[in-house]
């Protein structure tokens, strides 16, 4: 597993400073033209022995230029593909909702929807079909545009083109050749190649060494660490002698720096059973199943911050949260179930919908749970998301008297174990389905479906109001079954 800690240089010369300023100077604009040249066709390994003397770099710094750029191409075409297919998927939505669409001022507003994304997917398709891409801004696009309107310096814009140095590591010359971390006396030190030294048949390189710190969370109070102590796992790594990246930032004048490493972990235990987590914009709906699917208990993790903190601040209370997870999975010896979500923008949806699906990012607490599960050694099941809710809402909340989202994910921890939960109860079937035969041929959830809009329509015509969710099943559900 991959992991990164970052830090920062404290203090340089300005014999280093310049030294610094002008690697990342070379090493961008090698990136850049490397980039062009693999557009162009040229060989890896003719751009490589280019790069060396173009922009006097040594064989590692040119070799790991190269790779900069390969992967910023490889990247791109990604992007392409997974626009094309996103837009294309907007197309067809947006022409659905014509044909269902009533009126006619909807209808307009849709059709100037679809002319935008038609547009949008011509524009695609050609990249696709080309195996093309936009033009790429080595600098920002948006900080391209503030240059063009005269809003910024022409140093201001150089600086932002100039502000990074990657160097990869090798285990064979013990760790990283031309960027090196070691402990001396306490304190961590980069060491950095420079220029050249002819001696004999040999090239030796000076070498710059200036201090750094790795970021960790002291507590004032008791003075441990809070968290993950990154600086310690980063020096316990370096004595393996493993491969470790580090990565130079340059930003508002300070020199900022990332080391990445490949951390192990520990082998996944045998579960005992499954904790089910079902994931919402202001919480967790969690349920804890024994390894025969028997229901052993459930709670709701609220967090109500999720929907309106800063970035900053949620992705610290996500960790929190996913490492509250884990630790009771792990005390329980039990997996963690989740549901295998497909974060996709494929759907013509408002602004308002968008706002709120990005306010809580699933993906970022589903990185944070495999990443922290991995490292307590507690096995993460992924299943598929389609009907827990409906399922769990009206199949499994009446019967254990619990909450909606904690019986979805009474049913994501049954499907982790294997548990089929697709039988509809013989409640629900005999008093919502009427055409028995041709229910029991349907699969089994599109059955579920089916008896979702019965309860649907049964509540709608109790309130005469139109009903979009079970929120209120409970609150209806002896009325819909006609039971005292």
């Amino acid at each position: 597993m991959k992991t990164t800690a970052m830090g920062i240089i404290l203090e340089l010369t300005p014999e280093q400073k310049d030294y610094i300023d002008n690697l990342m100077e070379r090493y961008c604009a090698a990136v850049r033209w490397s980039f062009k040249r693999l557009l162009e066709g040229w060989k890896t390994q003719a751009i490589r022995i280019a790069v060396q003397g173009r922009f006097n770099l040594n064989s590692r710094q040119a070799n790991d230029a190269v790779y900069d750029a390969q992967s910023t191409i490889k990247s791109q075409h990604e992007l392409v593909k997974l626009h094309y297919e996103n837009t294309k998927a907007k197309v067809e939505f947006t022409e659905k909702r014509i044909t269902k669409a009533k009126s006619p001022e909807k209808i307009t507003k849709l059709q100037k929807r679809l002319d935008k994304e038609q547009r949008k997917l011509a524009k695609w398709h050609y990249y696709h079909e080309t195996n093309t891409f936009p033009p790429v801004v080595f600098g920002g696009n948006k900080l391209f545009q503030e240059r063009c309107k005269g809003n910024i310096t022409k140093e201001t814009w150089r600086e932002a083109r100039t502000s990074r140095y990657l160097s990869r590591g090798d285990k064979t010359k013990g760790g990283n050749l031309n960027t090196r971390l070691c402990q001396i006396d306490n304190q961590i030190y980069l060491d950095i190649a420079a220029d050249p030294v002819q001696t004999g048949k040999s090239i030796r390189y000076n070498r710059i060494t200036v201090p750094i710190y790795l970021a960790r969370k002291p507590s004032k109070k008791t003075g441990k660490i809070n968290g993950i102590n990154y600086r310690q796992m980063i020096l316990d790594y370096l004595k393996t002698g493993d491969a470790y990246q580090v990565e130079i930032l340059r930003q508002g004048g300070k020199y900022y720096i990332h080391v990445s490493i490949e951390e192990e972990t520990p082998v996944p235990l045998k579960p005992y059973g499954a904790i089910g987590i079902d994931t919402n914009p202001d919480g967790l709906g969690i349920a804890i199943v024994d390894y025969l699917g028997q229901y052993r208990g459930s709670r709701w993790l609220g967090e109500g911050e999720w929907t309106y903190a800063s970035s900053t601040r949620r992705t610290n209370l996500i960790g929190e949260k996913a490492k509250q997870v884990v630790t009771l999975a792990k005390e329980t010896g039990y997996a963690l179930a989740v549901e295998d979500l497909q974060f996709k923008n494929d759907k013509s949806v408002t602004a308002k919908f968008n706002r709120m699906a990005h306010g809580f990012v699933w993906s970022k607490f589903l990185e944070h749970i495999d990443r922290c599960a991995a490292r307590e050694g507690v096995p993460v099941i992924k299943v598929k998301p389609a009907f827990t809710s409906v399922t769990g809402i009206l199949k499994y909340q009446h019967m254990y008297g619990i909450s909606s989202h904690e019986s979805a994910g009474y049913v994501i921890a049954r499907r982790s174990l294997g548990f089929n939960d697709d039988k509809v109860p013989k409640l629900l079937l005999d008093k919502l389905v009427k055409k028995k035969p041709a229910f029991k041929q349907m699969t089994g959830w599109k059955k579920w479906s089916a008896v979702k809009k019965a309860v649907l329509a049964r509540i709608k015509k109790l309130t005469k109001r139109k009903v979009k969710s079970l929120a209120s099943w409970q609150v209806h559900r002896k009325n819909v079954l006609g039971i005292g």
